[in-house]
Formats: structure tokens, C-alpha cells, sequence
């Protein structure tokens, strides 16, 4: 495409908006030469009335949060999961168990079948593969014997760390785990075992279930990929298949970020920390990160890749994913030590521990008393589990990810009272596939979604009262990564949202605007990435708020999660894609 494309002006869909009950700065810079960061891997009960704006009004929370206990936050969940229609599942779960009930077969997945495709995309699979049924795995095989446990993963030979240490770090919140999880489905009972189980994921802004069969895929009798702790528990082995089956292979799921596992066990909102760029401010940080346990946020970190090479150092491992279990401060004889506490997903019985100051086997623990080492959470346990000084936390990790189930408008780790609007939408190239700002011009044909902020109805002793006219903003875009792309070589596309000023919300903004007037709000450097995040406030008047990707001409479906801690007004969007990708 030239200097210019032909923009398509048409309306927004599937916008989601509840009308609730209750009541950054700016830059005048020209943003040529936009930067972009590569790809990185680490190894409610709704209240108000419902408004129809421009579109297809969907499925809306509106999120209260009661002391930022995650129970609380899940009753209010819960009350939206109750409905199909907002569960926007579809499965064909009941007709499967009513027609295996006349013919007394098990069933055999026809979408997943027990052969090598479904192990691999590449032309060469694992060698000395068998299927085998969970019946014949064991003589006394359990679905789940006593709940969902942190300590009962033990990751195998995929390379799919980033989904473990993310599972590791819901398992302590029943609720959470009983949505990705149904309850009341088993292997061994009273009932007829008919070889089919089900399994919920949260995909690109709707829940989805994944059915699969009790085909296992193992080398000389033993499972090659997860299992339980428990030799005759067979939960972690089935939800992994699942979680294979949703991206077309066990393959399609070696290496990822724990920022999406976490997001498609919870359909929250997060953030991903580099702690290089905390490296002057370690107790900033830990303040935020203890804000965010106390308030129970969900975390997860990876360490970096090293010198490229395999292998570990004082017991972590490069290039690996690790769930982050607490973060607190311990009461020594020499004063009060930030900590924090960690889970390695490969399970017991490997020594793939933290071997420093604060490990299990470190002497600084015999200072402590055992009632306080009891009470603070320590146990001398080949769990994968152990606890590590702050600062080296920050020296030995690349990053942690911290995921609330609701928007964090001031940062703190916790998730905020708001209304969300979800929109989705495509860049199609030679449409509005403008790319960055390092071209104005096709720049302008990217997407714009305009929305006005109102004047609040507040009263204070000062008219001119700034932070009362501020509406918290924070925007989430997601680009449709499909992991079945990977066959194809295919990666994430850089990707980075902007907001601007407008003077009329009905028209759209011309690429000597986007010259001449500065963004209120920008993501910073375009990241490839899934989903990133911009957080701002906003005073009260007309915004636009533009997705792109890093390089123009790219095809693209994404997503718009914008949360608001007040109700907005959307307007008809520009230079949008005709039809809308699902």
C-alpha cells in the first residue's frame, strides 16, 4: 500500500457496557520512530440497568470487590457464570453422555484422536509412544482424590512450565479452580464411567469448554507429559490434554508467557514487571508486590534465559516458569527481611530448588524459632517450594506477572470497583493496518474507537477540584494469537495502544492531528506480546483510543477490554474491518 489507504467507516461491535449506579500526563512530541520490544518467552453481582449503545450488547461485570477477598470477588463472578448465554459456552457434553448411555462405550475423541498429530506438528513425533486409557494406567484410578493441590503437579517432559506455575498459583482458591475445573467428574465410583471429561478456558474475551477423552499418551507405561503427585490421580494429565487440545497439540504449548496461562484460567487483567527496570528501586517494588499478595493478587514469575544454555544456578533453572506463592516479611534477631516465597511446577523429588540465603537447607532458618517459622509458612520439604531473600529475587528472576481478577486502576495490587466495555475487532491489511507512527499517514487508518467522558456528579469544597474530574482508565489489548499458527511459523505481532484528545467524537482523526497534537496516553514501546496494558486518568471531554501493531499491513483480530472506574459514553468507531473475526 502507498502513502494513503482507503478507510472503511462503519459501527462498532459486540460492545459490552453496564451503566453503574454510582456516581498523565500528555505529550506534544511528534512520535516518529516509535520503539518496539522483541519477543520474549519465559521458559459480582451486577448492579445498574443494562444500555444498548452501538452493537451487540453481550455479557458485562461490573466488578465490587468486598476487602479485596478473592471469595468475595468470586461470588460476584459467579453470579454472571450462572447463565450460559454469559458463559458463552458450547459443548456438546450432555448429547455425548446421553448417547453413551444407550450404546455403554467409552468415548474416543474424534477432535483429538490418540496419534501422532495430536502430539506434534512437526513431522517428526516422540518415538515409542502408546495411548493408554486411565482404567489401565491403574487399578484403583481417581479424576481427583482430594481437591486441587499445588503440591499434587509434577510437570513431565513438555516444556510447558509457564501453564504450571500459573496453575500452581490459582490452586489455592477453590472458586477459581472449580471454573476451570467442574466439580463432580471422576474416573472410579457408583456411577457408569463413560471416558469423557470437560475443561474451561477463558478465550479472547469468552469462556470456553474443551472435552477430552482419557487417552494418555505414555512410553514404556508411564505418562510422559503431567501428572499428580499421586500416582492414581489423573486431574493434572486430563486438564493438560485439554489445555493441548484447545491449541492443536502438546507441542503448540512448549514455552509461553505466564501473563496469558493466568489470563486463560481466570480471565483477569495483568501485568508483566521486568525487574530491570526496578533496578534502583527494589523497595518500591516489593511494596507493590506485598500490596498485591495481601490483596490477593495472582503472581507468577520467570527466570531469564541466560547465556542461552540449559542448566541451573544455585538451583533455579534458566528459562523457567515458577509460581510466586507469598511475599512477606520475616522477624529476624537482626530486623525485619522482605521475602518471598516460590514454587518450582516440576514438583518434589528433582532438587531444583533455590540453594541461597533463606533456602530450605539455609542455616539463616535456625535463628528463627520454630513457632515462627511454623506460623510464617516454612517447611523443610523436597516440595519444589522455598522462600528467597527479596534483593535476590530481583538479581536472579527476569520478571513477575501479577494478575488481579478486576481492573487496577491506582496500581496497587488490587482489583478496583468499574464497568468494562469489551470490543472486538480486526486490522486487515490494505483496510486499517496503519501500523505505528513512524507513518502518520497510514498511521491514521488504523481502528479508532472514540468515547466521551462525563462530568462527574461530585460535590467538593473546590470547584476546580482535578482529581474528583478524573476517570481511572485502564485499557487491555489483545491480539488473537492462535498457537495453531506456530506450524506455520508465524509469531506474535508487536503490538501498542494510544489515546488522544478529540474536539468532535463523530469524526475521525486525520493523520495532521496525529502530527500536530500529542497522545494523552501511550503504551510506550510496542511489545510482542499477547496482551498489554495502559493505565491512565483522564479528565472529563471526547478521547480516541487507537490499536495498532508495530509493523503496517498486518492481519490481525484484537481485542478492546477497556475498564472504567465511572460510566462512558461509546461512540460509532472508524476505519474498522466490515466483519468481525471471532
Amino acid at each position: 500500500m502507498g502513502s494513503s489507504c482507503s478507510c472503511i467507516h462503519t459501527t462498532v461491535t459486540q460492545i459490552h457496557f453496564l451503566q453503574a449506579n454510582a456516581p498523565s500526563g500528555s505529550s506534544s512530541e511528534d512520535k516518529s520512530g516509535q520503539e518496539m520490544k522483541g519477543d520474549e518467552t519465559e521458559g459480582g453481582t451486577c448492579s445498574g440497568k443494562w444500555n444498548l449503545l452501538t452493537g451487540e450488547v453481550k455479557a458485562l461485570l461490573d466488578i465490587r470487590p468486598r476487602n479485596n477477598d478473592v471469595d468475595a470477588l468470586m461470588n460476584q463472578v459467579n453470579e454472571m457464570l450462572k447463565t450460559d448465554d454469559n458463559l458463552n459456552i458450547e459443548s456438546n457434553y450432555e448429547n455425548i453422555v446421553k448417547e453413551l448411555e444407550k450404546t455403554g462405550e467409552l468415548w474416543r475423541d474424534p477432535e483429538f484422536l490418540p496419534e501422532p498429530s495430536s502430539l506434534t506438528y512437526e513431522h517428526m513425533a516422540p518415538e515409542g509412544i502408546e495411548w493408554i486409557r486411565t482404567l489401565d494406567l491403574h487399578e484403583n484410578p481417581f479424576f481427583m482424590t482430594d481437591g486441587v493441590s499445588k503440591s499434587d503437579i509434577v510437570q513431565g517432559e513438555l516444556g510447558d512450565c509457564w501453564f504450571w506455575a500459573s496453575v500452581a498459583t490459582i490452586a489455592n482458591y477453590r472458586r477459581l479452580t472449580e471454573r476451570v475445573i467442574p466439580s463432580g467428574q471422576f474416573i472410579t465410583g457408583s456411577s457408569p464411567y463413560y471416558g469423557v471429561f470437560r475443561f474451561r478456558f477463558w478465550q479472547f474475551g469468552k469462556w470456553v469448554e474443551i472435552l477430552v477423552d482419557d487417552y494418555l499418551p505414555t512410553r514404556i507405561g508411564q505418562l510422559i507429559y503431567a501428572k499428580s503427585e499421586a500416582s492414581n490421580e489423573f486431574w493434572p494429565s486430563l486438564f493438560e490434554k485439554a489445555f493441548a487440545k484447545l491449541h492443536g497439540s502438546y507441542k503448540a504449548i512448549e514455552g509461553g508467557w505466564t501473563l496469558d496461562a493466568l489470563t486463560d484460567l481466570t480471565g483477569g487483567v495483568g501485568e508483566i514487571y521486568r525487574f530491570s527496570e526496578y533496578a534502583d528501586r527494589y523497595e518500591e517494588l516489593y511494596d507493590h508486590l506485598a500490596a498485591a499478595s495481601r490483596k490477593n493478587a495472582l503472581m507468577a514469575c520467570g527466570t531469564g534465559k541466560g547465556d542461552g544454555k540449559s542448566g541451573t544456578q544455585d538451583g533455579l533453572i534458566a528459562g523457567h516458569a515458577y509460581g510466586v506463592t507469598a511475599v512477606r516479611k520475616l522477624t529476624t534477631p537482626r530486623g525485619r527481611v522482605p521475602l518471598v516465597r516460590i514454587l518450582n511446577p516440576w514438583g518434589s523429588g528433582k532438587k531444583m530448588e533455590w540453594t541461597g540465603d533463606w533456602s530450605d537447607d539455609s542455616p539463616l532458618w535456625d535463628q528463627i524459632p520454630t513457632w515462627t517459622k511454623e506460623s510464617f509458612g516454612f517447611t523443610k520439604k523436597d516440595d519444589g517450594e522455598f522462600w528467597m531473600k527479596f534483593d535476590d529475587f530481583c538479581r536472579k528472576f527476569a520478571n513477575i506477572t501479577v494478575l488481579t481478577l478486576g481492573p487496577d486502576f491506582d496500581g496497587d495490587g488490587g482489583a478496583d470497583a468499574g464497568s468494562l466495555q469489551e470490543v472486538t475487532g480486526q486490522w486487515v491489511a490494505g483496510i486499517n493496518a496503519g501500523g505505528s507512527r513512524n507513518n502518520m499517514t497510514k498511521y491514521s487508518c488504523n481502528p479508532q474507537y472514540p468515547i466521551t467522558i462525563a462530568e462527574r456528579d461530585v460535590h467538593t469544597d473546590f470547584d476546580d477540584d482535578q482529581e474528583d474530574r478524573e476517570c481511572s482508565i485502564l485499557i487491555c489489548l489483545i491480539q488473537n494469537y492462535r498457537r495453531t499458527s506456530r506450524k506455520l511459523g508465524l509469531l506474535m505481532s508487536p503490538i501498542g495502544v494510544q489515546i488522544y484528545r478529540s474536539c468532535d467524537p463523530l469524526k475521525v482523526l486525520t493523520a495532521k492531528h496525529f502530527t500536530h497534537d500529542g497522545e494523552v496516553s501511550d503504551s510506550e514501546a510496542y511489545v510482542a506480546q499477547r496482551s498489554i496494558t495502559l493505565r491512565c486518568k483522564l479528565t472529563p471531554g471526547h478521547y480516541v483510543i487507537i490499536p495498532s501493531t508495530f509493523a503496517p499491513e498486518t492481519d490481525e483480530a484484537f481485542m478492546l477490554r477497556i475498564f472504567t472506574d465511572a460510566p462512558i459514553q461509546s461512540h460509532q468507531g472508524f476505519n474498522l474491518a466490515e466483519e468481525a473475526v471471532d
